[in-house]
């Protein structure tokens, strides 16, 4: 069982973990890392028709501020590998009602996705949600470890327009869902309200939902 540290203050907790993000769109913080670290979406950049093509994380605010905002970026992606990471992150989070991990980059690796688990199991009352493109990251993690009941895992289409398509793998577990993009098509699942929403969020919470099995959000 590791050991569990005990932070006084959050300036402690966010000397090791980089900080939490907020966006103006988002209902809560989250944590923002690197999109040009992004092991599968760093290829799909490239791919005409992708989600990834035209990357809201590498434009907009993100772009004009990238000399402030990546080196905090890459700041984080190198505190996931403190041994103390996942104790400050809890510090920092602590009795939020709801969290996103990764307004910017993705999963890194299995290790990764296991101390994201340990925050959730470890901060109960949250309800977290965590967008990714990273299936393999998260078949690998199954295959030892369980999914918190407060931690949804939207899996995320690789194309706009297109289906996310669930390999048998991740079939039948409650809290691995989907999300999808759509430019032309209408897909099926819920739309999400934000572009009707001066760009918020507002009152929705349907990320966060695991009764909401597919979640499509309008091309940027």
């Amino acid at each position: 069982m590791n050991t569990i540290q005990v932070f006084k203050t959050k300036r402690e907790a966010l000397a090791i973990s980089g900080g939490c993000t907020k966006t103006t769109k988002m209902p809560s913080e989250s944590y923002s890392l690197p999109a040009k670290a992004c092991i599968t979406g760093s290829k799909l950049v490239n791919i005409k028709g992708s989600v990834c093509e035209d990357c809201y994380a590498l434009k907009g605010n993100y772009h004009r501020f990238a000399k402030t905002i990546e080196p905090l970026q890459y700041k984080r992606l190198e505190s996931i590998k403190n041994p103390l990471w996942v104790d400050a992150m809890v510090k920092l989070i602590g009795d939020k009602a709801y969290f996103r991990w990764h307004d910017s980059g993705d999963l890194q690796s299995v290790e990764h996705l296991s101390k994201i688990a340990q925050i959730a199991r470890r901060l109960d009352k949250t309800l977290f949600w965590l967008p990714t493109r990273e299936y393999d990251i998260v078949k690998d993690f199954l295959k030892t470890e369980s999914i918190p009941v407060n931690l949804v895992i939207r899996m995320s289409a690789m194309y706009k327009d297109k289906p996310a398509k669930l390999p048998r793998s991740l079939q039948g577990y409650a809290n691995i869902l989907t999300s999808t993009v759509h430019s032309e098509t209408e897909l099926t699942g819920f739309k999400c309200l934000a572009p009707k929403q001066q760009g918020t969020c507002g009152s929705c919470r349907a990320c966060w939902d695991n009764k909401v099995t597919n979640v499509s959000y309008q091309a940027h």
